[in-house]
């Protein structure tokens, strides 16, 4: 759509803003359907390499998209840029068909959509443990995602006063080490305590925003979210692989569809501490956020104690 509009010299704010709004929607569902048939592809004794695996290409195209993005916008412009990106897609979409043991064939169903969201919340609320997961993955969505979604930003410019490629070092240092988390997890066919890696990768993560909220100094800064983003990958691997893990089959597609709309805690999250970073101060925002989130997360795992001992 870029491409079209940038072809007929039509590209707006607000024609970007819809855009913007239709990818979201379609990413929502790219990644319930991606992680739907991840138990289908590979065994439950390799169910953990697999989301480690999935989620290291994530990290691996946040690290190489926007060095190679701004590359290409700078060389060839940005209706070229986007040319490229259409045939990328189209290439990665004939690797859908050379996935094996799919179904290819739709089951039809009488309910609607809400009905089964509602199916899906009815699910997780008689299994605990499931309502837990979700819980956590709200919370970090609400209090842990805003520091590289919008306050990194903020703390690169007024903070520390570096320019957009002091920003870039900051933003793929944290991507690299969400990789190397990805990668450790990965190695690993099974974790013995994944509940407590998910529970000490979210408390981590939220002391290392904390670290961040006194932190002034570019190079003292990048072990700190290198750490950060090592944390985030130990809490959001084996969260991601305990939802597969411990849903039935029937009724994954519902619980993962609940689990993308925990992601909306992240627009809440990122209005908050706009707000306090605008009116107050960035250090300010990330003290609230990582106190927050800790307070929330020691009542969440005291309301949901499975969280802490499944395996």
């Amino acid at each position: 759509s870029i491409f079209i509009l940038t072809l007929f010299d039509l590209l707006s704010v607000i024609a970007v803003l819809i855009i913007a709004a239709l990818v979201g929607l379609s990413r929502s569902l790219d990644m319930i359907v991606r992680q739907s048939v991840l138990p289908i592809i590979v065994s439950s004794s390799q169910l953990q390499n697999g989301v480690a695996l999935l989620r290291t290409g994530r990290d691996m195209t946040q690290i190489i998209g926007p060095v190679f993005g701004g590359i290409l916008l700078e060389s060839v412009g940005i209706g070229k840029s986007y040319l490229l990106i259409i045939a990328l897609h189209l290439f990665s979409l004939l690797f859908v068909f050379l996935i094996p043991g799919v179904p290819n064939t739709a089951i039809k169903t009488a309910q609607s959509m809400f009905e089964n969201l509602k199916g899906g919340f009815s699910y997780v609320k008689v299994n605990p443990f499931l309502f837990g997961l979700l819980a956590v993955a709200f919370i970090v969505n609400l209090t842990a995602f805003p520091l590289n979604n919008t306050l990194l930003t903020v703390i690169a410019r007024q903070v520390m006063e570096i320019d957009a490629a002091g920003l870039g070092w900051l933003m793929g240092t944290y991507s690299a080490g969400s990789l190397l988390g990805s990668l450790l997890i990965g190695y690993f066919s099974t974790m013995d305590r994944a509940g407590r890696a998910m529970v000490v990768g979210s408390i981590f993560w939220h002391i290392g925003i904390l670290i961040m909220a006194y932190m002034q100094w570019f190079y003292v800064s990048l072990p700190v979210l290198f750490f950060v983003g090592i944390s985030q990958s130990f809490a959001m691997v084996t969260m991601s692989m305990m939802l597969l893990k411990y849903t039935s089959a029937e009724m994954r597609g519902r619980v993962l569809g609940l689990r993308q709309l925990a992601v909306y805690g992240l627009p809440v999250g990122v209005l908050i501490s706009g707000f306090i970073a605008e009116n107050s101060d960035v250090s300010l925002a990330l003290i609230f956020n990582g106190l927050l989130g800790l307070f929330i997360l020691v009542l969440a795992i005291a309301k949901w104690p499975e969280m802490w001992q499944r395996r």
